[in-house]
């Protein structure tokens, strides 16, 4: 469209341009047919007329120069700005000339545009920490971001697990509930592949758990709530038992575009829980969005009324569904998203929100419940 714009601008022009000269030769072949006629009626003389017409010129020239000299002085400045402006809107409206200049001038750019507008220490505030890391790429996109979290009551198989002949973790269907999830989202990942070094990270404590969210090699992290016996166990396991218990008891799988990828389990001697070291996958393409799935389940306190979802990297198309036991807790949403939000309550003990829109890093919604009060 913008190339249509400039070629009828361009044709435009050049119509005026040829209707001025045509204008100008028709004056000129009117002043010879004028001068013919008087140089045969005997009023002029042709050395008469040369004469005449030297002498007009030259009077006529010297204050024509004289002026053409005051006139590009007066509005030289004006020129310049003119030609600045018209370089700055080429710039900003034509892809392919901004393409020609380096990745280092465009951020420059920017940076002095968003100044501009907003004024110095404003617009270098928000450059600075907000613009910035985008450029450079320190996030990654995500879009087409489903998350679905369902709260259980602990059926007879989910409550023990023998790690051996000595040691099994017990979860009592009186302090936990078993909750289910199930998360998609689709994304490049070039840099996870050419890194070799992606994680997954379960963490015993809220407080280290938001100290992995500042770490680009995780793809995904949650929170173990669990008791404390049960947390001196997973210390005291190898990484090797640990594994076992991820594989069998939680149930974890992850896949990248819908092929399954392995994993081994660094329990990193429990200072902030485990990770899982993932064998990725080195035939995921480059410069396109590839599907991530990752499904698990984990005991979780009921002491712990309330379940967080961050979302810790710009992601657009977000639906998040949350299922919890109608009949037995009063679930409250506490959303920190965007205005494009909309929650709804469905049947079966669903909220679902969705959001067909951008999301900026570190927001997310919390759930949080109590239980129902018992009808005498």
């Amino acid at each position: 469209m913008q190339k249509r714009e400039v070629e009828e601008r361009r044709l435009l022009l050049k119509s005026f341009r040829n209707i001025n000269i045509l204008f100008f030769l028709l004056i000129l072949f009117l002043l010879f047919i004028v001068i013919l006629v008087n140089v045969l009626m005997g009023n002029y003389s042709w050395s008469s007329l040369y004469k005449d017409l030297f002498n007009s010129l030259v009077g006529v020239l010297i204050p024509l120069v004289l002026f053409n000299f005051a006139y590009d002085y007066l509005t030289q400045k004006q020129k310049d700005r003119e030609l600045s402006e018209k370089l700055t809107e080429t710039m900003l409206l034509d892809e392919e000339v901004i393409d020609q200049f380096s990745t280092e001038s465009k951020k420059k750019f920017i940076q002095n545009s968003t100044e501009s507008i907003l004024g110095e220490k404003v617009g270098g505030m928000l450059y600075e920490t907000l613009i910035q890391s985008y450029l450079s790429k320190s996030y990654q996109f995500r879009q087409r971001f489903k998350y679905y979290i369902s709260y259980m009551e602990l059926k007879e198989n989910m409550t023990s697990y023998a790690v051996n002949e000595e040691q099994a973790f017990e979860f009592s269907a009186d302090d936990y509930y078993m909750v289910k999830q199930d998360l998609s989202f689709e994304r490049d990942l070039t840099n996870y592949r050419d890194s070799n070094d992606v994680r997954v990270g379960f963490s015993y404590k809220e407080s280290t758990l938001d100290g992995l969210y500042q770490r680009a090699e995780f793809l995904f992290r949650e929170n173990l709530w669990v008791d404390e016996a049960s947390n001196k166990l997973l210390k005291q396991l190898d990484d090797k038992e640990v594994e076992r218990f991820v594989k069998e008891f939680l149930e974890f799988t992850v896949h990248i575009n819908e092929k399954p990828v392995a994993y081994e389990v660094m329990n990193n001697e429990g200072h902030e829980g485990f990770h899982l070291l993932l064998d990725f996958p080195q035939d995921v393409p480059s410069g396109e969005l590839s599907k991530v799935h990752i499904r698990f389940r984990m005991p979780q306190l009921k002491s712990q009324e309330k379940f967080i979802v961050v979302i810790s990297e710009p992601t657009e198309d977000v639906e998040i569904m949350f299922m919890h036991l109608e009949d037995k807790v009063d679930v409250e949403v506490i959303p920190f998203l965007n205005e494009a939000e909309s929650i709804t309550k469905l049947p079966n003990d669903t909220i679902k929100i969705d959001i067909h829109d951008w999301i900026l890093p570190r927001a997310g919604v919390v759930f949080v419940w109590d239980d129902k009060e018992e009808e005498c």
